[in-house]
């Protein structure tokens, strides 16, 4: 322990001042492994085909990603209106270390499995999510989201995810309803058919 953390420890038991909480803190951990197994389960459940419809899978997600969203959530920053109706109550009431402690636990689970596609529908989802459409100066999606859609810090996990959830999102993003800065350009000439493919492979996965 170095001297500037054990000053401080010092200070808080001579003058009863409570030491903050830390998500690595094993009390916390529990917290969050309690909320995540109850509370959260009801919706969020072991695999993404379980859920109820346009809920997303957490287990595996991006840690960086989780965090973000869930401080987007309490401070009423995620612009669609359902989302922040069904998540604003459950995340409102999060603080910081829980909600770390929340987003490292559900990181560090095995992600959900993929869900069977229809084959041809998933094979131009592939070739979107690879390449792009060079044509409509569409760039591919593996920079960001990697090459098998695993996520990358801040950039979420896309692989195993609800195909009605990525629909979902992408329309989102292209009404300006989610504010996902470089997703503007890289969806806005998109269609509903590209949406459908693009969901289809990535559910697969």
């Amino acid at each position: 322990m170095n001297l500037r953390r054990l000053a401080v420890l010092c200070g808080a038991i001579l003058f009863g001042v409570a030491m903050p909480a830390r998500a690595d803190d094993a009390s916390v951990r529990q917290r969050a492994s309690q909320l995540a197994a109850g509370q959260c389960a009801t919706c969020h459940r072991q695999h993404a085909a379980d859920n109820p419809a346009l809920v997303p899978a957490l287990q595996g997600q991006q840690k960086d990603y989780l965090a973000w969203q869930l401080r987007a959530y309490r401070l009423g920053f995620r612009e669609d209106p359902a989302a922040h109706d069904q998540m604003w109550a459950q995340a409102g009431g999060l603080d910081d270390p829980l909600v770390d402690a929340l987003a490292a636990y559900y990181s560090a689970q095995p992600p959900s499995p993929g869900i069977p596609a229809e084959a041809s529908l998933a094979a131009k989802g592939r070739t979107l999510y690879e390449s792009g459409a060079p044509s409509r100066n569409v760039a591919g999606c593996t920079g960001c989201h990697g090459q098998k859609a695993e996520g990358k810090g801040v950039f979420p996990r896309l692989s195993g995810q609800r195909a009605d959830y990525i629909v979902r999102q992408l329309s989102l993003i292209q009404r300006h309803l989610r504010n996902v800065g470089i997703m503007h350009s890289t969806v806005a000439v998109l269609s509903e058919d590209d949406f459908a493919a693009l969901a289809e492979y990535l559910q697969s996965q």
